[in-house]
């Protein structure tokens, strides 16, 4: 039953126990009534800390932002350790949190710590030598790959654990050697695949070492 006791909460406290449930529930599972439960207040206390329901999915996604660990160490000239680093700590967040790549998807990115993470990345290809714009093109092109490389990869999770394979009414039996092992495929395995083709394409495009 909720105290009443506001003491223990934060923003950051009230937007991590949203992002825990909606790890467990889905982003439509997410209510003030059921948050407040879990903290132990009153759900309208919660009000204190977030303006509105989308001010709360602002500050989760803050939260997402905070966690992609990002390889702020490397030299300058260390382009391609940074790009994979990065790119497999943005992975990293969009597996473990199942609400997350429809908030990066959704909502608008303007808060200090989502813009810190663009510039970021931006500011790495822009030490490789591109220009402004190829900079601009080549950071939208890998946050593209990761996010429709993880759209595709959940989407694939969920039908591997729900549906066996069924292609008893396809005639040619090189279609299904091929649907299963495309299946058989694990996930980390085309991931990295998928990192190194755009390693390969970010060299060729732009000349690079």
């Amino acid at each position: 039953m909720p105290t009443g006791d506001r003491r223990h909460l934060s923003r950051d406290v009230v937007a991590a126990t949203a992002l825990q449930l909606t790890d467990g529930d889905g982003l439509d599972g997410l209510s003030m009534r059921k948050l407040g439960a879990e903290l132990g207040v009153e759900a309208m206390s919660l009000y204190h800390y977030v303006d509105s329901k989308d001010d709360l999915l602002d500050a989760v996604l803050d939260r997402l932002y905070a966690e992609i660990d990002l390889p702020r160490d490397l030299p300058d000239d260390a382009w391609e350790e940074a790009v994979r680093g990065g790119l497999r700590a943005f992975h990293r967040v969009l597996v473990d949190h199942p609400a997350a790549l429809a908030l990066f998807s959704s909502r608008r990115v303007g808060s200090p710590a989502a813009l810190d993470v663009v510039y970021w990345s931006y500011r790495r290809f822009e030490l490789m030598g591109l220009s402004p714009n190829d900079s601009i093109d080549a950071f939208r092109f890998v946050v593209s790959f990761v996010m429709g490389h993880t759209a595709q990869e959940v989407g694939s999770l969920a039908i591997d654990e729900d549906d066996e394979p069924d292609y008893g009414e396809v005639d040619d039996p090189k279609v299904v050697e091929l649907m299963l092992r495309m299946r058989a495929r694990e996930e980390g395995d085309l991931f990295n695949a998928g990192l190194d083709l755009v390693i390969a394409g970010l060299k060729a495009r732009f000349d690079l070492p």
